[in-house]
């Protein structure tokens, strides 16, 4: 038997909503956002790569160079914004998903070697969003609070994601395959504003 004092238990930690969003309402609504926007991406670019002409082997390859992109890019990114103003690593990672999201529509048009590069710049900047917007948050969260962050970013992460598939697959239905990156577009440009409307705000 060693003479060791039992660790203090971690306290109970209830989800608490709205006090999340008070700490970073920037890191809870991108979480939203790239809920709506990545989701809408993962489970309908199947479809648009489809709907515009590419062979079944070139839609899987579309969808897995989208997604390397992101994966590709985490770690210079969250080195770069640990090292500067994360609000503006945010901003510049956003902006570059959304010309990128209307480059899909606008440039690359039918050509499958052009949908893949573009498709990688997309997804190099979209898909880490998500991480971004949690490191802002937690910047914003006293020592004891991380759980509770973190689990309330993943379900307004979830929110997002549930909604996201639904609007974007009914405005490709109206408005063609395209109207999958210019929804996604669309989204990137709200968050651009709730940036610079919250690096006013809090400066």
């Amino acid at each position: 038997l060693g003479d060791r004092s039992n660790p203090t238990p971690p306290e109970d930690v209830k989800l608490d909503l709205p006090r999340v969003w008070r700490i970073s309402p920037l890191g809870s609504i991108g979480c939203i956002a790239v809920g709506v926007t990545n989701s809408a991406f993962r489970t309908l670019s199947p479809v648009y790569a489809e709907q515009i002409g590419m062979s079944v082997a070139d839609v899987v390859t579309f969808v897995s160079v989208g997604i390397f992109g992101g994966a590709l890019i985490q770690y210079p990114l969250g080195y770069l914004s640990d090292r500067r103003d994360r609000r503006s690593v945010l901003l510049a990672t956003t902006c570059c998903a959304m010309v990128a999201a209307l480059a899909l529509v606008f440039v690359a048009g039918a050509d499958p070697f052009l949908n893949f590069v573009i498709v990688f710049i997309f997804g190099s900047f979209a898909m880490p969003l998500f991480s971004l917007s949690a490191a802002h948050a937690n910047d914003r969260a006293d020592k004891g609070e991380f759980v509770l962050i973190n689990a309330a970013l993943m379900l307004f992460y979830s929110f997002g994601a549930i909604g996201g598939p639904f609007a974007a697959s009914a405005a490709m239905q109206y408005f063609g395959p395209g109207a999958l990156f210019v929804f996604s577009a669309v989204v990137y440009a709200v968050l651009i504003l709730v940036i610079l409307y919250r690096m006013q705000v809090r400066s």
